[in-house]
């Protein structure tokens, strides 16, 4: 069993490879905390140079393979940071921060399971990662989902990205091949298809909020901003990529802009506890406490959208309970030798 200093958090990164994530990874090497790291990333190659970061930075950190577009990726990456758990390589973890998600300028896409596919990445895979990581958390572990502002339409991207348009979850999730996505209805469908995930996903948070709140864990949504020269929207026109990866960099200066570094050690502040400490169920803006839209409260909506997303993840959840390991059980550290 690997010996662990069992004073520095354990904490689990998805996406941390490229953009906001890489800007997450960064902050998590500097923490005065020394976190062991539970890397989750799909490109195998960015994975191990990730590693590659955290091992030279005097960290422990582990890789599990993943890809969110798939749900048995997703099941099979869960079931591996659980053995690492009972084995006690790993402790239980202190803080999950789910950064991965994706956009595509095209809703004719889907996943393994025939999802559309920025649906499956952004809201079914990430109830399956928070459904499946709740009972490996420490006693007091805390998740940190990504919102955007993109919920709340589309002035809040400078029009980069079109309004949400709310609908049952399984409209939100089929596919939609009508327009190609060189063409600019596509394009356009792409964009809403990114926006309504996200509406969902921070509708859905407040619900996963309340289950992880009954064993005392909690649960905050944190949206990064309009964070400039990532490539989240690699997918559009040349001319608004051109000026997404080369004007919008100036607007960092905006309140509602940011960079990849900056949000990213935000992100981490709040994920250990270093700012918000006792918020739960809270959505937070680039290290500001602030208030998602009031619609992903509707019960209804909310409703709805856990029992399609709970009856859509239940094949890829245990057969039956883990006993030792259910929420609220008294989840110890490994012991040193």
């Amino acid at each position: 069993m690997t010996v662990h200093d069992i004073t520095r958090p354990t904490v689990l990164l998805t996406g941390p490879t490229s953009g906001i994530g890489a800007g997450m990874l960064r902050a998590l090497l500097q923490h005065p905390a020394r976190p062991h790291l539970v890397l989750l990333a799909r490109n195998a190659t960015a994975l191990d140079a990730a590693l590659d970061q955290a091992h030279a930075a005097g960290l422990t950190a582990h890789g599990v393979s993943v890809d969110l577009a798939d749900l048995a990726s997703v099941q099979a990456a869960l079931a591996e940071v659980r053995a690492l758990i009972d084995a006690g390589t790993i402790s239980p973890i202190d803080a999950a921060l789910l950064n991965a998600g994706t956009q595509f300028m095209t809703r004719a896409t889907v996943g393994a399971q025939g999802y559309e596919r920025t649906f499956t990445i952004n809201v079914i895979a990430q109830h399956l990662l928070v459904t499946g990581i709740a009972p490996l958390l420490a006693d007091r572990g805390h998740i940190v989902v990504m919102g955007s502002s993109t919920h709340r339409g589309k002035k809040q991207s400078f029009n980069l990205i079109p309004d949400p348009q709310w609908q049952s979850p399984a409209a939100l999730a089929t596919a939609d091949p009508a327009e190609a996505p060189t063409e600019a209805k596509g394009r356009e469908r792409g964009g809403i298809a990114y926006a309504s995930s996200k509406l969902a996903l921070v509708t859905a948070a407040h619900v996963w909020a309340d289950r992880l709140g009954a064993t005392g864990r909690r649960l905050n949504t944190y949206d990064p901003g309009l964070t400039v020269r990532t490539g989240l929207v690699r997918d559009m026109s040349a001319f608004r990529y051109w000026v997404w990866r080369w004007i919008m960099p100036v607007m960092a200066l905006h309140p509602k802009a940011t960079t990849a570094r900056i949000t990213g050690r935000h992100a981490v502040e709040l994920a250990l506890g270093d700012a918000h400490a006792g918020v739960h169920d809270g959505y937070v803006e680039i290290g500001t406490l602030t208030k998602a839209e009031p619609v992903t409260v509707d019960a209804e909506r909310q409703r709805e959208l856990i029992d399609w997303l709970d009856a859509t993840i239940a094949p890829y959840l245990p057969a039956a309970p883990d006993a030792h390991r259910a929420p609220g059980a008294d989840h110890r550290r490994p012991q040193e030798a």
